[in-house]
């Protein structure tokens, strides 16, 4: 037995007459037209809707047992997700606070887990572009001993005129060894032992295998990721000073780097103030901008 519904009862596309006017034949086929034209299109489109009608309405005042277990099991998982939610946000706040007494603690105990370092280390320098960082950090550097034995490469007449301190014995617990020989070369080289033909080449990439050399001077062990960012972005700009040729471009990173050091009286110098204040040692003598004046004495003061 079928008991179909239809929602859209459609007209016929063509409307045949009741009689047709046609010869006798043999076998004779039923008029589909004529059938589906007997039907009521209007009364049936009136019973459609209210029929439609009448089975929603009958949905909302009785759903089935299936949509009632499913908006129950929808309103657990929305009261577990808020319960999760506020779980994770109590986590990630004690996990914040014991990562800052971390980063503190390891901050102050950094010296205390330092290896004593004692190495050799050889570099070739230019006599026209003395490497005044050495003797800043002899000055800056009170838990390490720098000693520096000096060598004329044939490439060149004469070695700088700068002199360095002379230390023969240290009770330090850092010792670092640098043969510097003065040869006719482009920038600083740092020959590293066991590679062959391989250096590192700038002299505030020097500093930077320096300070990774000891823990106490890694600028990169800091908590305050911004101090560690900007004293990148300072020897990343007084490397690019070497090679620029502008005198107008060099004066803007000049101006830039000042800007970056944020000089005050009570600051404390470290290695971001070694390489610029030898690089404007090097290359700017005393033209320099005004707003490095007072930073620039300083330098003076506590570098020579």
């Amino acid at each position: 037995m079928r008991n179909e519904m239809t929602m859209y009862t459609l007209k016929p596309i063509v409307s045949l007459p009741r009689t047709f006017h046609h010869r006798k034949t043999m076998y004779e086929m039923r008029n589909i037209h004529e059938e589906r034209s007997t039907d009521d299109h209007t009364a049936a489109e009136n019973k459609i809707v209210p029929d439609i009608t009448d089975q929603v309405i009958s949905f909302l005042k009785s759903p089935l047992p299936e949509y009632n277990a499913l908006e129950a099991r929808q309103e657990k998982i929305l009261a577990q997700l808020a319960e999760l939610k506020k779980q994770v946000a109590t986590l990630s706040g004690f996990l914040r606070q014991t990562n800052q007494a971390v980063v503190v603690s390891e901050s102050s105990s950094i010296n205390k887990s330092q290896v004593p370092i004692n190495v050799n280390l050889i570099v070739n320098v230019n006599p026209k572009r003395p490497p005044y960082f050495i003797s800043a950090l002899q000055k800056l550097w009170k838990d390490t001993d720098i000693k520096v034995q000096t060598y004329v490469h044939s490439s060149v007449n004469e070695g700088g005129s700068i002199i360095y301190e002379s230390v023969t014995s240290s009770s330090k617990n850092n010792v670092i060894n640098l043969s510097l020989i003065w040869k006719d070369v482009e920038d600083l080289e740092l020959i590293l032992s066991g590679l062959h033909s391989y250096y590192i080449i700038g002299e505030t990439n020097f500093l930077r295998y320096l300070s990774r050399l000891i823990n106490s001077h890694n600028y990169e062990s800091f908590a305050c990721t911004e101090k560690v960012n900007t004293t990148d972005l300072i020897l990343d700009l007084c490397y690019s000073l070497h090679f620029e040729e502008s005198a107008n471009k060099k004066q803007e990173i000049l101006s830039l780097i000042a800007d970056k050091l944020n000089w005050s009286a009570e600051k404390i110098l470290d290695i971001a103030d070694v390489a610029a204040w030898c690089t404007v040692k090097q290359f700017f003598s005393q033209k320099y901008p005004s707003k490095l004046k007072k930073w620039y004495e300083a330098c003076e003061k506590h570098f020579v």
